[in-house]
């Protein structure tokens, strides 16, 4: 590498279709939600899912001591983690089976626990193994998943305070509709609110209480709380559009890729499955080589639109597997030239929410949909 070639440039040389991760965005979401939530001290940076799509290893490099837990979904991600960034504490938010609790304890991995015949079976093998977990206990407010519901976790908390082999170490809810604060999420706060004060009461203090979630993060602020909980918001996207006036986040991902072939289309002329285009005119077709097998939605095709050269240009006809296709009109263009397809071109954008828009859909299932394989390209900066 040459010290004028960066490593997007790189990467157009190497890969017909990469991603690319701004440093400096990613820690300056995390700055601004923590400002956001102050005088708030720890943040579980939530990593699930190959970080939302921006890649696992990419991101816990960056936050790697940055921040005092990632939160995983899976024990095989926190056992990965575990072993690349021994930095940062792994909370696990899945469900463990018995098979799974030594591996998880043998890691140092802190688990979450939704039950009293859960936290004895974990509690036993610890003690088996000479060690103690470490534990969140989920509380039930409403979102009707995993947690034991509000009303009785009192008890089952009181019971669990037996365990030899646990360390209990939080308390967590989650908020269903975090974004709206509605009587509904005042109800869960303080049903939350009251069952923590009623532990501290008989002895029982955390050391972290979460749950704010993106959403959250940005519209509640409560002293009662004292660990962020970020996901979404973390990447630049908004979980909700009523939220964009709550705390300015920028997008850390862009993805790109390559023209690999240009070709002239007649009138009358289709592209693609089905043939839903037909030229009215003679224009230039640039084909791309990213289609749905690489999480371009399908379901975007009849709206969805790419950057070439800071100007905006629709898709010609369907999405398919590994390809697509884009009308160029009378504008031309070269084989290896740079298409955006997330991001900033010039004056113009697409984000995550813009696709989601255009396949009706959440831009959490955009990002988290980005094939793994394609190349993830850390920047600082622009």
């Amino acid at each position: 590498m040459t010290p004028l070639q960066t490593a997007p440039e790189i990467s157009k040389v190497l890969h017909p279709s990469w991603i690319e991760l701004r440093t400096d965005r990613l820690l300056g979401n995390l700055e601004a939600l923590c400002h956001r939530s102050a005088p708030m001290t720890s943040v579980l940076a939530v990593i699930k899912a190959n970080a939302y799509g921006h890649g696992v290893e990419e991101v816990a490099g960056i936050l790697d001591g940055q921040v005092s837990f990632f939160g995983v979904a899976s024990l095989r991600e926190a056992l990965a983690l575990k072993e690349r960034h021994p930095l940062t504490r792994v909370f696990l938010f899945g469900h463990l089976f018995s098979h799974e609790i030594p591996a998880a304890i043998g890691a140092n991995i802190t688990l979450s626990v939704s039950s009293y015949e859960k936290a004895k079976e974990i509690s036993d093998c610890a003690e088996g193994l000479g060690r103690k977990a470490s534990i969140h206990i989920k509380i039930d407010t409403g979102m009707g998943r995993m947690g034991i519901r509000s009303g009785m976790a009192a008890s089952e908390i009181m019971k669990m305070r037996t365990l030899k082999g646990l360390l209990m170490e939080g308390i967590y809810t989650h908020l269903p509709t975090a974004e709206k604060a509605d009587t509904f999420r005042e109800t869960q706060v303080r049903d939350f609110s009251l069952l923590i004060e009623d532990l501290e009461r008989k002895g029982i203090v955390f050391r972290f209480r979460h749950a704010q979630n993106s959403a959250a993060s940005m519209t509640l602020k409560t002293a009662l709380l004292n660990m962020l909980r970020p996901g979404l918001s973390l990447y630049g996207i908004y979980p909700d559009p009523g939220l964009k006036d709550a705390v300015h986040v920028e997008p850390v991902l862009s993805w790109k890729t390559r023209i690999i072939l240009v070709k002239t289309v007649r009138t009358g002329d289709s592209v693609g499955y089905g043939r839903e285009f037909i030229a009215k005119s003679d224009t230039n077709i640039a084909i791309l080589p990213v289609g749905y097998s690489h999480g371009y939605p399908w379901a975007a095709w009849k709206k969805a639109s790419v950057l070439f050269k800071g100007k905006r240009y629709p898709l010609a006809g369907k999405v398919s597997m590994d390809y697509l296709t884009v009308d160029l009109g009378s504008n031309t263009a070269r084989e290896g030239d740079t298409v955006t397809l997330i991001g900033e071109d010039g004056n113009e954008s697409i984000t995550a929410e813009d696709i989601a828009g255009w396949a009706g859909t959440i831009p959490y299932e955009i990002v988290t949909r980005l094939n793994p394989y394609i190349p993830r390209i850390v920047t600082e900066n622009k």
